[in-house]
């Protein structure tokens, strides 16, 4: 009786063990090897002929763990809330982060492009941070290059760029009391983008 409920847990966890194998295979993703991926810089898919005159994928440095999201109406819900959450965390990391703080933004950044929902989504936000490092020294560097990534997808989308100026203003952290009103102690102040003539020298 034992050795026959033995060799039923050993067929489950082998069956089991099996399903995990197939339902977790590339294969099923809604990806495919051939799709292109697209450059945000140049706008231009990173396709190239290999020496047969075939054209082949270029060799991705970062598999995307999420599959792709073909419904662009699914698409563009998650990326308003994204931005939303995205733009809030950042609005309101501390004035003067620790050395741990600055760290742990820069990991949720890195694990955030990582597992973002959308696979073709994700890739191209690997791709960023590897551009354009995350900005962790102050509330302030952190909110304006997040507003930085998100002009860069405006632009690659073809959409117009958002104020950064108001970025803080924008994403206040919403720390009201009962009457609605925020605590002065707690307001965020406007950004002010003066730019700089030519450097000498």
């Amino acid at each position: 009786m034992i050795h026959r409920q033995r060799l039923v847990s050993i067929l489950a966890a082998v069956s089991l063990l099996s399903l995990w194998f197939f339902f977790s295979s590339n294969k099923l993703s809604y990806s495919t090897p051939n799709d292109p991926v697209v450059d945000l810089d140049t706008n231009t898919n990173t396709e190239h002929t290999d020496p047969q005159g075939q054209n082949k994928q270029a060799k991705l440095k970062f598999q995307s763990i999420m599959p792709s999201m073909p419904d662009q109406k699914a698409k563009q819900e998650l990326g308003r809330a994204s931005w939303k959450y995205f733009h809030t965390v950042l609005s309101r990391f501390p004035d003067e982060p620790t050395q741990e703080e600055r760290d742990k933004l820069a990991q949720f950044l890195q694990l955030y492009a990582e597992l973002y929902p959308c696979g073709e989504c994700s890739y191209h936000f690997v791709e960023m941070l590897k551009k354009w490092p995350p900005q962790t020294s102050s509330r302030t560097a952190a909110a304006l290059w997040g507003c930085l990534m998100h002009n860069k997808v405006n632009v690659f989308l073809k959409k117009d760029e958002y104020d950064c100026s108001k970025i803080l203003e924008d994403y206040d952290c919403g720390c009201g009391g009962e009457d609605g009103k925020i605590n002065d102690q707690l307001k965020m102040n406007k950004v002010s983008l003066q730019k700089e003539g030519k450097q000498g020298g």
